[in-house]
């Protein structure tokens, strides 16, 4: 019985991700995050002409959904930046991707999404996002 406990608590802390295990968390409602230009495909070649790239920006709930399985999509861009406004209280992991177009405009594929929690070349710094409404200010101050 110690064994199959044992085994449960291990399992669940191994599951919680490494969203819990982050120390640069950035209280904000508002932050603008921004990441380097992509100019080459995954093999390292060159984009072909008249092709094109965007970015899209995800955001995932850092206590409901550590793991980034049903992150929202909060919008794409051709800019090398974007304004999030937080609006709900809580804990949220940033991820950007790299959506790449033909001479068209027709949507081609998407690269796989580089979160803002995974310490790596892509993210030296990992980070979150916590958002709290203040407290209410007091009144009748006598």
């Amino acid at each position: 019985m110690k064994k199959i406990l044992l085994s449960l608590l291990i399992v669940t802390f191994l599951g919680m991700g490494s969203a819990y295990s982050l120390d640069n968390w950035k209280d904000t409602n508002q932050v603008t995050i921004a990441w380097d230009q992509v100019t080459t495909l995954s093999d390292n070649s060159m984009l072909p002409a008249g092709h094109s790239l965007k970015y899209k920006i995800y955001l995932a709930n850092a206590v409901t959904d550590p793991d980034k399985t049903n992150p929202a999509e909060l919008g794409e861009t051709d800019q090398l930046n974007y304004t999030i406004t937080l609006n709900v209280e809580g804990k949220y992991l940033v991820g950007v991707s790299t959506t790449r177009y033909d001479e068209t405009g027709a949507f081609l594929n998407e690269s796989e999404i580089n979160w803002s929690d995974v310490n790596g070349e892509s993210t030296p710094d990992p980070f979150g996002l916590r958002h709290w409404f203040r407290a209410a200010v007091p009144k009748n101050l006598r």
